[in-house]
């Protein structure tokens, strides 16, 4: 029995290994897209009359208060924009455009525009937009434009004093990807 442990052992180390290691640069790398989106996907004083007027013809409410939104009116939000969006109604005029919330933009020390921003509709935070996306014939930003170092900055209004209440507890923008240097206006 030693006799085979110590073959063992002996085959053991004289097993030969071999590593290779390689090392690929990527030089330049684009900028990484990300998306920011309002956390609350409405705004009240563009939503609130249609949906009086909605809950009225329904008979749901009987009010003419464009100032508050009660918790019971509030249970027909839902039903409301479904039935905006079954009749091919205008969501787009009840969200938060990104020209109203970008107070500044810089991407390596540039200035950029809501024109550098690809928009879509997310179900949960109304309009998104996102920085960097691959667009029809445009390019994608790389880390270096510019001779920077990839480095945006972004000072957004968040427009919280138009949040409609019951839709979210809290005031912010909501950023998709990683650190990303932002202020955000309340």
């Amino acid at each position: 029995m030693l006799y085979s442990v110590i073959q063992s052992i002996r085959a053991y180390f004289d097993y030969k290994t071999q590593t290779s290691i390689s090392v690929d640069f990527e030089w330049p790398q684009y900028f990484p897209a990300f998306s920011i989106c309002n956390l609350s996907p409405i705004r009240f004083d563009r939503f609130i009359e249609p949906f009086i007027n909605y809950t009225n013809s329904r008979n749901l409410t009987n009010t003419n208060d464009t100032n508050f939104i009660s918790s019971y009116q509030a249970t027909f939000i839902y039903e409301f924009i479904q039935f905006t969006i079954n009749n091919n109604g205008p969501l787009r005029e009840f969200m938060y455009p990104l020209s109203s919330m970008l107070i500044q933009c810089k991407y390596n020390e540039f200035t950029c525009t809501a024109k550098d921003f690809l928009t879509f509709i997310s179900p949960s935070y109304g309009l998104c937009y996102t920085f960097n996306a691959k667009m029809k014939n445009e390019s994608i930003r790389y880390l270096n434009d510019n001779g920077g170092n990839g480095k945006l900055e972004l000072r957004l209004y968040a427009h919280s004093h138009q949040y409609v209440h019951f839709l979210t507890d809290s005031k912010a923008i909501y950023i998709i990807n990683r650190t990303i240097f932002v202020s955000i206006c309340i």
